[in-house]
């Protein structure tokens, strides 16, 4: 019986959109069959568990390259995730966030997949003609672009369904993902790379491990909530990529945010430089993702909070900004008093000395911990043109402060603008979060 009500329900949500004449994007709902959400502690808990195994993992990776590889590889593997990074964060058009807080349903997950099918498949094109222009001049460089590529594409298989499951209010399936991957990337990784001393191969190795884990569990246990067949009409992929544009570009510029100080110091300084930035600086990486987990498992509740009224908004906002900011608050103490032995216990004597490095890069993770959480407060309210707006000028700031650190003071020099740079944008999202905030836009109409 309980399978015969999910059936009617979907066949319900099938015909209410063909009644739309193909004219709206939207079903009552993105989720196919009707799941019972966690709550807001255990989704928390979920993340907490699984993004940290995921991290943990990543950072393994990062140590086994230092460890294992020249310096001029581990700048090498920098350089490759960031273009792969940027590329497919454009590929993937904010579709995982714009689902998931697609509270009023406006889009079924089959317009979601089919859009984010055809992007991925754009983005390898375009990483596959960079690997070959790069290759030309540095052939290890094209090969391990081609590598991270793949593993990029492997994963754009599994972020979809992550954006189904938070929408069904269920991070648990995420979470026991994201171990999966982050255990089995890291042990093909190290024993590929152990094995051959290739640092390609051993990206490839990972590739695989989150290819099967893709096919072996995230789109078998999406299919318990959504319907994986893509939709791939011509109106409504155009409609649904109309309403998420503002939030693809706002996440691509963030992005690039994110991955351009790793590209300059490739660009100016030497590959070895780009190596220790690589490394030392792995401590930002790994902390905006933590913060980016946690995002991701508040976000259906913030937007559902903000249905609800400002009062309940505001006041789930404020606990989970001032949560993340005591983290990184603690984790800039803990660099500034034992950076110096961390560094020898992880990466060894001969990165021991970049202390003063790790601190700076700490206190912009200290920054950036609350910054994540005020912008899923405007992507909660799918407030996508604002965010998007300050994402460009923090974008275009750590462009030309980045060039400027890196020719003036090296690799500290970066990391202070990196640091001028977060404190301004905070200071802007606290004023932007202000319920009385005039740029922000209503929610566009439905679809």
């Amino acid at each position: 019986m309980e399978q015969r009500g999910q059936r009617d329900h979907a066949e319900d949500a099938e015909r209410l959109d063909q009644q739309d004449g193909g004219v709206k994007v939207a079903a009552r709902s993105s989720l196919s069959v009707p799941a019972a959400m966690n709550s807001i502690r255990s989704d928390l808990g979920w993340s907490l568990l699984g993004q940290g195994t995921f991290l943990l993992a990543q950072a393994g990776l990062v140590v086994a390259l230092a460890r294992l590889a020249p310096l001029e590889d581990v700048g090498r593997y920098g350089i490759a995730v960031s273009l792969a990074s940027i590329t497919f964060l454009a590929a993937g058009l904010g579709l995982r966030m714009g689902l998931a807080t697609d509270a009023k349903g406006r889009a079924r997950f089959g317009v979601y997949f089919g859009l984010r099918g055809l992007t991925t498949v754009a983005a390898l094109a375009v990483m596959a003609v960079a690997a070959l222009a790069l290759g030309l001049r540095d052939p290890a460089l094209g090969a391990i672009l081609v590598m991270v590529a793949l593993a990029r594409g492997a994963d754009a298989l599994s972020d979809l369904s992550y954006g189904a499951f938070q929408s069904a209010g269920r991070m648990d399936p995420v979470a026991r993902s994201l171990a999966l991957r982050g255990l089995a990337g890291l042990s093909a990784f190290v024993a590929v790379l152990l094995a051959s001393g290739s640092v390609a191969l051993a990206v490839a190795g990972q590739a695989v491990a989150w290819a099967a884990v893709a096919l072996g569990h995230d789109l078998p246990q999406a299919a318990r909530f959504v319907r994986l067949r893509p939709d791939l009409t011509r109106t409504r992929l155009v409609a649904l990529l109309r309403e998420t544009r503002a939030l693809g570009l706002a996440m691509l510029l963030g992005e690039i945010g994110t991955a351009a100080p790793r590209l300059i110091v490739g660009a100016l300084l030497p590959l070895t430089l780009a190596g220790i930035y690589t490394a030392v600086g792995y401590v930002l990486v790994l902390g905006t993702a933590f913060a980016a987990a946690l995002s991701q498992a508040m976000a259906m509740r913030l937007a559902r909070a903000n249905r609800e009224g400002q009062g309940a908004f505001g006041r789930m906002l404020a606990r989970f900004a001032g949560g993340l900011a005591a983290l990184g608050c603690a984790a800039l103490v803990i660099a500034a008093l034992f950076g110096g032995p961390l560094l020898n216990l992880v990466f060894g004597p001969g990165l021991a000395a970049e202390t003063r490095l790790l601190t700076l890069m700490a206190g912009v993770l200290a920054l950036r911990l609350p910054i994540a959480a005020l912008q899923t407060g405007l992507v909660a309210q799918r407030r996508f043109a604002c965010l998007a707006g300050l994402r460009f000028g923090v974008m275009l700031a750590i462009l030309s402060g980045a060039v400027a650190g890196a020719q003036f003071a090296g690799l500290e020099g970066v990391a202070l603008a990196l640091l001028i740079v977060s404190s301004a944008q905070l200071a802007l999202l606290i004023a932007l979060s202000r319920p009385t905030t005039s740029c922000l836009s209503k929610e566009p109409a439905r679809v």
